[in-house]
């Protein structure tokens, strides 16, 4: 089955079948904590978690993070510092920094949750573009709620998710939040997904998507030589930091202008003083040559100085 490819072991009942990853997460908070309490995150992060946060009362907390996720020994001492209920993350394709996990350092990550006895929300929306990558579940499956997402990989209005949990007791816990939120995900399209997944459908679409997504990052590169990003070589998005000069604000208006929305750093930051940085949706555009020529936009926006762009 699909999900087995993502982790091994996976069991019917520890699986909840959630509308979307957003219901997934927000349904996580209400069961797993209470007003105030901490979440430890990557200091940016995916904006459906502080949603989330905000509706429930959870206290986000950003911990410092590199080119490959977040820092261990940042995390262990807010673990130690802090208590907090959970940590979320993604490891995989990171939203917004596309950063990626290398497996040393799951591994830390997944031993300092363990020492820590803290919970693991595991976000893996974009897991099935980097096949390769094993879930940080597979090494702490008894305290990892793991969830994976179908629009990311599949198509984006297929809003069904399904969230392993740590045990059956878990399950019906989530199943019960899920009931009082949502009553149930949308028969119809659940059935079209789980039929996709038997029949092989579903690998047939995730392989053309991430043929998509490779060849968009291929024109990426090209119409952004000589500009500095993060990417992944199937992801759908990149990170880019901002010229000197510029900021996040003015270069977002200065390009809207021009036609084109990109998405500033402070829509991901949990902490103060977020980078002056902006994420690039690859995938958003509807054919190859638009992409180009929005990139083309962007290419020219990032050669041009702010003081010429704000003369009337």
């Amino acid at each position: 089955m699909w999900l087995g490819s993502r982790l091994a072991g996976a069991h019917g009942d520890r699986l909840v079948i959630c509308p979307g990853t957003q219901n997934a997460l927000f349904n996580l908070l209400v069961v797993l904590t209470r007003p105030g309490d901490a979440v430890l995150t990557e200091a940016l992060t995916y904006p459906g978690i502080k949603a989330a946060a905000a509706h429930t009362g959870a206290r986000l907390i950003g911990v410092p993070m590199d080119a490959a996720g977040i820092l261990p020994d940042a995390l262990d001492a807010a673990c130690r510092e802090l208590a907090p209920k959970a940590v979320y993350l993604i490891p995989t394709i990171h939203n917004p920094t596309t950063a990626t996990m290398p497996p040393s350092r799951r591994e830390e990550v997944a031993e300092i949750l363990r020492a820590n006895d803290v919970l693991l929300l595991e976000d893996d929306a974009y897991g099935l573009l980097e096949p390769k990558a094993v879930p940080l579940a597979s090494l702490i499956p008894e305290r990892t709620y793991f969830a994976a997402s179908l629009s990311k990989c599949i198509a984006p209005g297929l809003r069904v998710s399904f969230l392993l949990t740590p045990d059956q007791e878990c399950a019906g816990l989530i199943a019960g939040a899920l009931r009082a939120t949502a009553q149930m995900s949308a028969f119809l399209m659940v059935a079209l997904a789980t039929r996709w997944l038997a029949d092989g459908s579903a690998d047939a679409m995730i392989g053309a998507i991430r043929d998509e997504a490779a060849a968009r990052q291929r024109l990426a590169a090209e119409v952004l030589a000589g500009h500095a990003f993060s990417a992944r070589p199937n992801g759908h998005h990149i990170w880019m930091s901002l010229p000197r000069g510029w900021g996040r604000q003015e270069f977002a208006s200065h390009v809207q202008r021009q036609g084109l929305a990109i998405v500033t750093a402070e829509t991901f930051s949990v902490a103060e003083n977020p980078p002056q940085a902006i994420r690039v949706c690859l995938g958003a555009a509807s054919s190859r040559s638009e992409l180009v020529q929005g990139l083309q936009i962007l290419a020219a926006a990032l050669r041009s100085s702010a003081a010429a762009a704000r003369v009337v």
